[in-house]
């Protein structure tokens, strides 16, 4: 599945199908590890699991098995302390498309 921030596809491609956008919450514990500890080691490449590839995952999940794309996709993020831990709330969005490559 293609992922992308962009509202509009690649050149040479042209979206035949869209959808109503689709969203997925993640909430990632922070208060035990670093900020980059809690984006898979986004930085230093140190830690074994990756939440924002893992709610990109999701989100792909959440879009109709006949998309082949996700487009325009937007992400925001809050945090909030609980008695337990700080979490890191990331929200994704976008638009699932089924798209070709235009024909000449």
């Amino acid at each position: 599945m293609l992922l992308i921030t962009t509202p509009a596809l690649p050149e040479g491609l042209v979206v035949k199908k869209a959808w109503s956008l689709v969203s997925v919450t993640q909430a990632i514990q922070i208060s035990r590890k670093t900020v980059a500890q809690s984006l898979g080691g986004l930085f230093t490449g140190t830690n074994d699991r990756d939440e924002f590839k893992e709610a990109l995952r999701d989100l792909a999940a959440k879009a109709p098995a006949q998309a082949n794309a996700i487009t325009g996709i937007q992400s925001s993020s809050t945090s909030q302390q609980f008695a337990n831990g700080t979490f890191l709330y990331l929200t994704l969005i976008g638009t699932p498309v089924f798209y070709e490559e235009r024909k000449e």
